[in-house]
């Protein structure tokens, strides 16, 4: 693999600086109050911020490049944006349907597949990191496109959905930092070059995005740890559903696997694209479009707190399942 596909230290490091994140919001907000509730807007302006980064640092030509593989591609597009709606919906459904809010909350918290974390585990796993930095940008831009229709069919049929609320949030922090974003990246690669923009300002929006978005976090913690710490039922609430959802997908990403004969980098890939769902774009959306509705951008807010540890088992499992092929290869061959 080539030198820039590799990922940063930084990258590697963020599951575990964001849950250390959450941790001092908490603490800012049960001991400090004060400090907390004048945090909110740095959440809303924080996450425009750390959008506008991911879009500004993803060129259009990246996502025509997972069709050199059509198969993997096409199946990790089917399994997140046709699978599990549904599936999120059924999971609520089962588990919150008398908690309508946080069932919300996990809907939109697992309907939005992931544009970072992935990356980070697929690459700790020996996966396929070229083919998943493509798929990021099929991810982003199919968030957009599709989540008026599932804010509709699935959420609308949950809680009162203002849709004048949601297509202002979704031009605020969808669409106008995307199309910041493109614009930025048109303008710096014609007036200094596609190398330069890959060299620097990529990079350089990657720190962006790394430190706003742990800022961010604080912020959202400490603004509404209030709200956990008088209601810390949620947190039970959400796990098992999360749960039955990470391991359930991580079995079929398996199943598909076999049944399709994908190599084991592809697999590993398919499998954290599909269980990852660390997403901007669902935090925007639950904190600018449900304010009436605290406890659906809270859920959204403890979901990646509690996915890198699954993560990290389910990174064992795989690591474990390359390590048996290679043995049960290399008794073949003798």
């Amino acid at each position: 693999m080539s030198k820039e596909k590799r990922l940063s230290f930084i990258d590697k490091i963020q599951p575990a600086v964001l849950i250390l994140s959450v941790i001092l919001g908490l603490s800012i907000a049960q001991h400090f109050p004060w400090i907390a509730k004048a945090m909110g807007w740095i959440v809303t302006a924080g996450i425009f911020v750390v959008i506008y980064s991911v879009f500004a640092g993803t060129e259009l030509k990246e996502v025509l490049k997972a069709f050199k593989n059509i198969k993997l591609t096409s199946l990790a597009l089917f399994v997140n944006f046709v699978l599990t709606p549904p599936y999120a919906w059924f999971l609520g459904h089962v588990f919150l349907k008398d908690y309508p809010d946080v069932w919300v909350g996990l809907i939109l918290y697992l309907i939005t597949p992931c544009i970072g974390w992935y990356l980070i585990f697929t690459d700790l796993a020996g996966g396929n990191v070229s083919l998943g930095l493509s798929l990021l940008g099929w991810n982003v831009f199919l968030q957009i496109a599709l989540m008026p229709l599932y804010l509709c069919f699935l959420v609308g049929r949950i809680i009162f959905v203002d849709f004048s609320q949601i297509l202002m949030s979704i031009v605020t922090f969808l669409v106008l930092p995307f199309t910041l974003g493109w614009v930025t990246m048109k303008l710096v690669v014609r007036v200094k070059g596609n190398e330069y923009f890959y060299r620097s300002v990529k990079p350089s929006l990657s720190l962006l995005k790394f430190f706003v978005l742990i800022l961010v976090v604080i912020a959202m913690f400490a603004s509404q740890g209030g709200l956990l710490l008088e209601n810390p039922f949620v947190l039970i609430l959400i796990t098992l559903p999360s749960l039955a959802y990470f391991f359930s997908m991580f079995v079929l990403s398996l199943l598909i696997g076999q049944v399709f004969r994908l190599e084991y980098r592809d697999t590993a890939l398919l499998s954290f694209t599909t269980t990852a769902r660390n997403s901007e774009a669902s935090v925007a959306i639950a904190v600018s479009a449900f304010p009436e509705n605290p406890l659906v951008a809270l859920v959204v807010a403890i979901g990646p707190s509690i996915e890198p540890l699954v993560l990290f088992v389910l990174l064992q499992i795989l690591l474990w399942m390359r390590k048996r092929r290679k043995e049960f290869k290399s008794l073949q061959n003798h």
